[in-house]
C-alpha cells in the first residue's frame, strides 16, 4: 500500500514538472500569435497578479470562496465560487479597483468552491476544448483562451466572428461542457 502511494504521489508530482515545462514553452508561443500586442499582454498579465494579490488580502472572502482572474485588454473576467452574493460584490468590486481594469465580467456563481474532482475534470475538459480548436483548420486555436469552472467553458480573446461562432460550436459538442460563456472582443479580420 506504501509503494503504490508513493508512486502516485510522484506521477502527480512528475506531471506538475512537465506542465511547468509544456507551459512554459507555450506561454512564448502563445505571446507571439496573440493578437494583443505584447505590452498589453503583459499589462493584462500585472492586472491578473494584482487583482489576486489584492483578493488574497481580502479575508474572509479568500479564505472561504475559490476564485480566478483572466483578463485581456483590460477586461477583467472573475470566476470560482463564493458562499453569498455579498462575497461576489466584494470581489468585484476590489478587481474594478486595481489599475488598469476597464470592465469586470463577473462570472462567480454562489455556493461552496468546487473539490479537488471537479477541478481535475475542469482540466481535462480544458485540455479536450483547447485540443479540439487546436485541431480545427478553419481557426487559429492560438487565439482563444479557454478556462474550465465546474464544466462552464470560458472563450477568451480577440477573435472575428467568424473564429468566435467555429469555437462555440466546437466547444458545444464537447461531451461534458454544460455551458459555453464568450468573452470575446471581435477584430474586423484576421490578420
Amino acid at each position: 500500500m506504501y509503494k503504490l502511494l508513493m508512486i502516485l504521489t510522484s506521477l502527480v508530482l512528475l506531471q506538475g514538472c512537465a506542465g511547468l515545462l509544456v507551459a512554459g514553452g507555450a506561454t512564448g508561443g502563445a505571446m507571439a500569435t496573440d493578437r494583443r500586442t505584447v505590452g498589453t499582454q503583459l499589462s493584462d498579465q500585472t492586472i491578473e497578479m494584482r487583482a489576486l494579490h489584492r483578493l488574497g488580502e481580502t479575508k474572509p472572502l479568500w479564505d472561504n470562496s475559490r476564485l480566478a482572474v483572466v483578463t485581456t485588454n483590460g477586461k477583467a473576467l472573475l470566476l470560482g465560487q463564493t458562499p453569498d452574493d455579498n462575497g461576489r460584490r466584494q470581489a468585484e468590486e476590489v478587481v474594478r479597483g486595481v489599475p488598469g481594469v476597464q470592465d469586470v465580467f463577473n462570472e462567480i456563481r454562489i455556493g461552496q468552491p468546487v473539490s479537488l474532482s471537479v477541478q481535475s475534470r475542469d482540466t481535462w475538459l480544458t485540455s479536450k476544448v483547447k485540443s479540439t480548436l487546436l485541431a480545427e483548420k478553419n481557426l487559429d486555436g492560438t487565439k482563444i483562451k479557454v478556462v474550465t469552472e465546474n464544466s462552464e467553458v470560458f472563450l477568451i480573446g480577440l477573435v472575428t466572428q467568424r473564429e468566435a461562432d467555429i469555437a462555440v460550436q466546437l466547444t458545444r459538442n464537447i461531451g461534458g461542457v454544460a455551458k459555453v460563456v464568450t468573452v470575446f472582443e471581435y477584430v474586423q479580420s484576421a490578420p
